[in-house]
Order: structure tokens, then C-alpha cells, then sequence
């Protein structure tokens, strides 16, 4: 898993894969943190880590899945992987470590507008430290989601494609529900919070009003599992097929 994990991440820096994420990462973020907040003339940055920062989010973390395994299958050396002297699960979790490495190097650039709005405000900090905390636990779940997409095809773009697609769908789900709502009536409430609870944005939502809600954490950390774990099983199907 180490080897694994030391060759993804010196791979996204040999190629300046990671500084082009970083460099999309830092100009979409500076320019919502400039348009909402300073502009706005607030210090509240709880719609910034919410709303704006994951439509950001969903640009690096599609970029990501063109790596993950989609270019291994492109460039003919995804059997390196498998024959390698580490079992598939730790080639998984070494690609995701990677993953998550470059993601939480994104995520460290809002500390700088954190100081901004200490200098400019009084930010409140527990909001700003659960924000943080929800953005790592939803950033995790994303990398999750879009390692599994990117073993599922062997073209880079439609790794990038089907991973920005399923996490705009995912963000529709919340009016999917709305609609259905209103169409079901109470009846159907069970079914309607299911499919709102299809939004990995909407289990966010308290970590930026400074909570950290149990539910939310569980969610995500589930969510994380549940699609490294659906990776492996991917890849053995592949590895024996």
C-alpha cells in the first residue's frame, strides 16, 4: 500500500497533474471568496465551505478520476498492478491516500482566507473548524465515489465525466425530493428524505453552522467505505476476467 501510495503522489507532481488542481482549486476559490464574502462584506464563510466550495470540488475531483485507474488502463499498465506484491485492497487505499493528499492540500488553501477574515472581521472560529472538518469528511466520500467510477472505464474523459455527472445528480436529488413531496404528500415522506438523503451536499449543512452532527459523520465515513470497498471488488472481477 505505501509503495502504491508514494507512486501515485509522486506521479501527480511529476506530470503537474496536482498543480494544475491546485491551480483551478485556488482561482474558482479565490474568486467565490471575493464575490461572496469580501464583496458581501461579511465575515460569515459558512456558504463558501458550503455551496461554492463544492461546485469547486466537483472540478478537482473529477480531474482526480482521469488518474485514479481510467489512465493505468489507457497507458496498458494496469497489470502492473496486479501483479504486483500487494493485494488489491492496498492498491486501492494507496491510490485514495494519494487522492485524499492532493484534495487536502486544496482544502489548506482556504486558510488563507480564513486569516483575510480574522485581519478584515472576527470569523467565528468554531464554525470555521467544523467547516473544515465537513469539508475533509465530504472530500473523502467524493475521492470514494469517483476511485469506483474510474475503474469502471478505461477512457480518462468519461472518468471525469461520469464522476462530475453523478455529483450533480447528487446535488439535484434535494429538488428531486421536493417534487416528490409534493406529489406523494405525507404518505411517501419515507421515501422522499431517502432520495434527499441522496445529497452528499445537504449532510453538510450543519458542519457550517459550527456543528458536528453524529448522523453526518457516520454518513460520510460510510459512504467512503462502501465505494473503496466496491472498488476492490471491481478490480478482482477485472483481474480475473
Amino acid at each position: 500500500m505505501i509503495s502504491v501510495f508514494k507512486r501515485e503522489l509522486v506521479g501527480y507532481f511529476k506530470n503537474a497533474t496536482a498543480y494544475v488542481i491546485f491551480a483551478i482549486y485556488t482561482f474558482l476559490s479565490a474568486m467565490f471568496f471575493c464575490r461572496f464574502v469580501l464583496l458581501n462584506n461579511t465575515s460569515y464563510l459558512g456558504e463558501l465551505f458550503g455551496y461554492y466550495l463544492f461546485l469547486v470540488e466537483i472540478v478537482v475531483v473529477s480531474i482526480l478520476a482521469m488518474r485514479f485507474f481510467s489512465e493505468e488502463k489507457k497507458n496498458k499498465t494496469e497489470q502492473l498492478l496486479y501483479t504486483a506484491p500487494v493485494r488489491l485492497s492496498g492498491v486501492v487505499i494507496g491510490k485514495y491516500l494519494a487522492g485524499m493528499v492532493v484534495y487536502l492540500g486544496c482544502t489548506l488553501v482556504n486558510l488563507v482566507y480564513v486569516l483575510i477574515i480574522d485581519f478584515l472581521g472576527d470569523p467565528d472560529t468554531g464554525s470555521v473548524f467544523t467547516s473544515f472538518l465537513g469539508t475533509v469528511l465530504l472530500g473523502s466520500a467524493m475521492v470514494a465515489i469517483a476511485l469506483f467510477i474510474s475503474s469502471l472505464t478505461e477512457n480518462p474523459l468519461l472518468a471525469a465525466g461520469g464522476t462530475a455527472a453523478s455529483f450533480v445528480l447528487s446535488f439535484l436529488m434535494g429538488t428531486v425530493a421536493s417534487f416528490l413531496a409534493s406529489w406523494l404528500g405525507q404518505g411517501g415522506l419515507w421515501f422522499t428524505d431517502g432520495v434527499a438523503g441522496l445529497n452528499l451536499f445537504n449532510w453538510f449543512n450543519e458542519f457550517a453552522g459550527g456543528i458536528v452532527p453524529l448522523t453526518s459523520v457516520i454518513f460520510y465515513i460510510s459512504i467512503t467505505a462502501v465505494f473503496l470497498f466496491l472498488t476492490v471488488r471491481v478490480l478482482e472481477r477485472r483481474r480475473w476476467s
